[in-house]
C-alpha cells in the first residue's frame, strides 16, 4: 500500500496503472522521485475528494441511484456483448481448428480458375418495381446513373459516390444479383432486380481478370464463409427461428 486517505487505500498496482496513463511527454518526469511524489498528491487529492463524495447527501440521494443503476444496465450490457464476442470467436476458432471450415490450396486455386474476374458495377435501390423500371428507362435513355444513384438511391453507403460498389469477384455481390451481373457486358444496364433488399438497377461500369496472387485472401474468406453457411443450415433445426415482430414478417 502507498497511501491511505479515510476508508480509501492507494496500492502500490493502483499507482502503477495510473502512472502508466501519464502522457508520453510527462514520463520522463514522473519516473524521477520528486514527479512520484506529486503523482501521488494527485491521487491523493482524487481520492480526497471522492471521500467527500461518499460521506455527501449525493450518495444517498434518489438521482444518484437512479444514474448508478443504468450505469450498472450498461456495463451489464456492454459484459454481455463482450461474452458473446469472445466466445463466438473461439467458437468459429475451435471450427477452423477441427477442419470444419478448411479450404485447401487446391481449392482456392480452383475457384480462382472457375471465376478468375472482378467487375465493377454501380446500382440504385428503390423500395418499389414501378420505380426501379422509370430509373432505369432513364438511365438506358442516356441519364447519369450516377446523378440518379444519387438522387434516389436507398443505399445510402454508395448513393454518396454515385451508386459505386465496391469491386468484387464472384461471391462478394449479393446473391440474388451476382449471376446477372457477371453475365452481364460492360456498358450494360440491368433492372429492375429483386434482392431482399429492395429493387435494383445496375449498370456494370468494367471487367478485368485478376491475379491469383491478388485474390487468393479474398477467396478463402468466400469459401470459409460458405462453408460456414453449409453448416448453420446443417444445424438450423435445433435453434428454429422466429420473426416475432409482425413488420419483419
Amino acid at each position: 500500500m502507498v497511501a491511505k486517505v479515510g476508508p480509501f487505500k492507494i496500492t502500490e498496482s493502483e499507482f502503477q496503472r495510473k502512472l502508466a496513463e501519464v502522457a508520453q511527454g510527462y514520463q520522463n518526469y514522473v519516473a524521477t522521485p520528486n514527479g512520484r511524489r506529486q503523482f501521488l498528491d494527485i491521487l491523493i487529492r482524487e481520492k480526497l475528494v471522492l471521500a467527500a463524495a461518499q460521506n455527501s447527501d449525493v450518495s444517498r440521494s434518489v438521482d444518484f441511484r437512479v444514474q448508478l443503476d443504468r450505469l450498472k444496465a450498461d456495463e451489464e450490457e456492454r459484459l454481455r456483448e463482450g461474452r458473446d464476442y469472445l466466445l463466438t470467436r473461439m467458437w468459429l476458432d475451435n471450427l477452423r481448428g477441427n477442419g470444419t471450415l478448411k479450404t485447401s490450396e487446391d481449392d482456392i486455386r480452383d475457384y480462382h480458375r472457375h471465376y478468375p474476374l472482378e467487375i465493377e458495377v454501380r446500382h440504385i435501390l428503390c423500395a418499389s418495381p414501378v420505380e426501379a423500371e422509370e430509373l432505369a428507362k432513364k438511365a438506358r435513355g442516356g441519364a447519369s446513373l450516377t446523378a440518379l444513384a444519387r438522387g434516389h438511391s436507398l443505399d445510402a453507403a454508395t448513393a454518396v459516390d454515385g451508386g459505386r460498389m465496391p469491386p468484387a469477384i464472384y461471391g462478394e455481390i449479393i446473391p440474388e444479383l451476382e449471376d446477372i451481373v457477371f453475365k452481364m457486358k460492360v456498358g450494360e444496364i440491368a433492372g429492375p432486380i429483386k434482392s431482399k433488399f429492395g429493387y435494383h438497377v445496375i449498370k456494370k461500369e468494367s471487367e478485368h481478370r485478376v491475379d491469383f496472387g491478388q485474390a487468393r485472401d479474398r477467396i478463402a474468406k468466400i469459401m470459409e464463409k460458405q462453408k460456414l453457411d453449409r453448416y448453420l443450415q446443417s444445424i438450423q433445426d435445433k435453434f428454429p427461428v422466429e420473426v416475432v415482430d409482425e413488420q419483419f414478417k
